[in-house]
């Protein structure tokens, strides 16, 4: 059966390889992602021509689509993983005195060389204006949560590990219940815009969408390169996008229901209604929608999906979703063939029940 849903893998480490990509595609894989998150385009020059051959030796006109940076917060580059457990203490200090700090403030040289373990999370100095004690603050898509004691000076702050895990560099970093006022896009986003054309991009997914002045911005950088074919996927990550979903569509040829970022915004038991009401007015509206993350998270590490995994994909198909994207599983996992292969024979099960 052939299936008429796009599904994407997310290239990285894990499926970079000639190899690895045309086994995704022979899966079902139809496009990519490319996180530039943590990256530019320049700095993954080899994955793409990679992607870009297998795909022209396979007569596969491909999808690419990269994901911007937008407006989102993440914590600045660690030297090695920090390995956090519930009770530990850590410091959040702001990215740009860094290395000031570590120089000139008496307080970072007193916990550099305290006889306890300290870690110490560089972050965007715009938060320190917002932290408070008392606050939680959630890392890698809420994977870490942290709680605020009490500031040391006005750009370091002390917290509690609430729930522990492996951080590494670049990671999201948020504040609950509360939205920090962010420009559309940053100045790599911008950089990285002006290369879309050399890498045949196709199309673009921008973070935490709040309204449609976001896309609308978006759109005018695109126009003023003659890059208007490009198709714009408008992320839904935040209370605010959810509340503006409706003047979003005009705007966006896609909505992505993001459900990492979305379920720190909400607590998670009302997810699931939420990703509903989207793909409700989606379908209404006749806009094309995508599901996004843990689509098959366990595959990261086990050659087999969960019950639950599996039953995830056939629900979102027959909620009308126009896209499935895999992440981590392909990117960072240990089984990223096996994975699309799971996700495309899902949908396709999903597709011949619906139809």
């Amino acid at each position: 059966m052939k299936h008429s849903l796009h599904l994407y893998g997310t290239l990285g480490p894990a499926c970079a390889s000639k190899e690895k990509i045309q086994a995704m595609f022979l899966a079902g894989m139809t496009g990519m992602r490319l996180n530039l998150s943590h990256s530019n385009l320049d700095d993954c020059e080899d994955w793409l021509q990679q992607y870009h051959e297998v795909s022209e030796r396979m007569h596969i006109i491909p999808e690419l689509l990269v994901d911007l940076q937008g407006p989102e917060l993440r914590i600045g580059t660690l030297d090695t993983p920090l390995s956090l457990s519930s009770g530990d203490i850590v410091f959040l200090i702001s990215e740009k005195s860094f290395q000031e700090k570590k120089e000139n403030s008496d307080i970072f040289s007193r916990i550099l060389n305290g006889k306890d373990e300290f870690f110490i999370i560089p972050c965007p100095e715009i938060l320190f204006s917002y932290f408070d004690e008392e606050q939680e603050v959630r890392l890698n898509d809420g994977k870490i949560v942290l709680k605020i004691s009490a500031p040391l000076e006005s750009d370091i702050f002390c917290a509690e590990v609430i729930k522990g895990g492996e951080l590494t560099s670049r990671k999201s970093i948020a504040i609950k219940d509360l939205t920090v006022p962010l420009p559309v896009l940053t100045k790599t986003d911008k950089e990285n815009l002006k290369l879309l054309r050399k890498y045949h991009v196709t199309g673009v997914m921008l973070p935490f969408v709040r309204n449609a002045d976001d896309l609308i911005t978006l759109r005018k950088e695109l126009m003023a390169d003659n890059m208007d074919y490009i198709r714009i996927f408008a992320k839904i990550e935040s209370i605010e996008g959810v509340e503006h979903l409706p003047s979003l569509l005009p705007f966006c040829d896609e909505i992505v229901i993001a459900r990492g970022d979305l379920g720190n915004a909400i607590p998670l038991p009302k997810l699931p209604a939420v990703q509903k009401r989207i793909s409700t007015t989606c379908l209404h509206a006749k806009k094309p929608f995508m599901v996004v993350t843990q689509m098959l998270a366990s595959m990261e590490e086990n050659p087999v999906p969960t019950r639950a995994e599996v039953t995830d994909i056939f629900q979102a198909v027959l909620d009308g979703a126009s896209s499935l994207m895999l992440t981590g599983e392909t990117a960072m996992g240990a089984y990223p063939e096996e994975a699309m292969k799971i996700l495309s024979q899902t949908s396709e099960e999903a597709l011949r029940f619906k139809y």
